[in-house]
């Protein structure tokens, strides 16, 4: 089944120019992203720039063929995937500059960005997401309850590269995936109107939206038909704070469960994304519960329990979500530290739970799913003792 790397090798020999720039150029370039250019891509205050497929034929060298090391993401981008970037017509001749790559764990800032000139006469403002780890999910729930300051930092860097771009007479494209997606939101929005006015779309690939307690307003009723979001069919990032209005492309997608979160899983044709109707049925189910626990629970106590669901969700030694379901053991901890919790908490858990098992196969999966099913068991077992305990405490009180 078809996916980026067959669209370079459909496309890599073709222009913008001959054919205009589509969402799969979008999905590529925000990939892009995710490449460590450290001292390859000058950054803002160097100045300068370097070709595309200069700069990816230096991370080549740099990598000795394994680009592995050098992929801040889960997503699969492999070697053969910046080669074809590289030697294509499409995309080789683009100019990147402004790399900016920023970690700051006291200002809990994790920021990286790079533009991308295209022979179009366009910008590709490029922001870089999280990956699968749940301290990357952890920063996603923490769109519930605040600004981040890779927000913040996304939204200055929208409003230079504009400037510079609007300089050259350059018109601007802005995009990322996964958390990548909510930081090209959140900044055009915030955008000052001149300069919004350069943005011809705006690109989020599987990225949270944003939460209007926090935000006030949406992207979809300031930027209109130019934001185009784009999720896999199962997704739970993407339909993070998602809207009952919000318009979205559902794309198919080769992953199992939050494997789908990859865009090298997603599939493409020689024009655009191979759509799908609809998202599946178990990732209606997990949103549904995220979508309850966020509408139950006050902004000023959102903090906390996003903290202790994930505090549980980590006492198991994971670090990623897919190592959740590694081993009985390891979820009996998750389970056991979300002890007396509230219930919308438990089933909030239950559900990111769940989705990771979905994406485990064989004995462990079968494992896993029996010890969820006890959990639940004794969960609902737990709550009919203490609602028989209240209700003889409350009939002794009669008495």
């Amino acid at each position: 089944m078809p996916n980026v790397h067959d669209y370079l090798l459909w496309r890599g020999d073709l222009s913008c120019g001959e054919r205009p720039f589509n969402d799969v150029d979008n999905i590529i370039l925000s990939m892009l992203a995710y490449l460590d250019f450290t001292g390859i891509v000058p950054g803002e205050r160097a100045g300068g720039d370097i070709r595309l497929a200069g700069a990816c034929h230096r991370l080549l060298e740099r990598s000795h063929g394994d680009v592995a090391p050098f992929v801040r993401s889960l997503a699969r981008i492999d070697s053969r995937f910046v080669e074809l970037l590289a030697d294509s017509r499409r995309f080789g001749d683009a100019v990147l500059r402004g790399y900016v790559d920023e970690v700051d764990e006291t200002r809990s800032l994790q920021f990286s960005a790079l533009q991308v000139e295209l022979p179009s006469g366009e910008t590709y403002v490029s922001y870089r997401g999280t990956d699968s780890t749940l301290v990357g999910w952890r920063e996603d729930f923490m769109l519930s309850f605040t600004v981040t300051e890779a927000q913040r930092e996304a939204a200055d860097y929208l409003e230079r590269a504009i400037a510079h771009a609007t300089s050259q007479g350059r018109r601007v494209r802005v995009g990322g995936h996964s958390k990548g997606g909510n930081l090209a939101e959140y900044a055009a929005v915030c955008c000052p109107d001149l300069l919004r006015e350069r943005i011809v779309r705006v690109y989020s690939n599987d990225g949270p939206g944003m939460a209007p307690e926090v935000i006030g307003h949406d992207a979809l009723s300031v930027l209109g038909d130019r934001l185009r979001r784009i999720v896999p069919t199962y997704s739970v990032v993407g339909m993070l704070f998602s809207r009952p209005d919000d318009q979205r492309i559902i794309v198919a997608s080769t992953g199992l469960g939050i494997g789908q979160h990859d865009p090298v899983t997603w599939q493409v044709s020689h024009t655009g994304v191979d759509e799908a109707a609809f998202l599946l049925p178990e990732c209606v189910a997990v949103n549904q519960a995220i979508a309850d626990w966020a509408e139950g629970i006050p902004l000023d106590e959102r903090e906390r329990v996003t903290n202790e669901v994930f505090d549980a969700l980590e006492a198991g030694g994971a670090r990623r979500f897919d190592e959740i379901a590694e081993s009985a053991e390891g979820l009996q901890q998750v389970l056991r530290a979300l002890g007396s919790t509230d219930e919308r908490m438990r089933n909030l858990v239950f559900a990111l739970v769940e989705a990771a098992v979905s994406n485990s196969v064989g004995a462990v999966r079968k494992s896993t799913q029996e010890s969820l099913e006890l959990w639940r068991k004794s969960a609902r077992e737990a709550a009919g003792d203490a609602a028989r305990r209240l209700f003889r405490s409350a009939q002794d009180g009669v008495k």
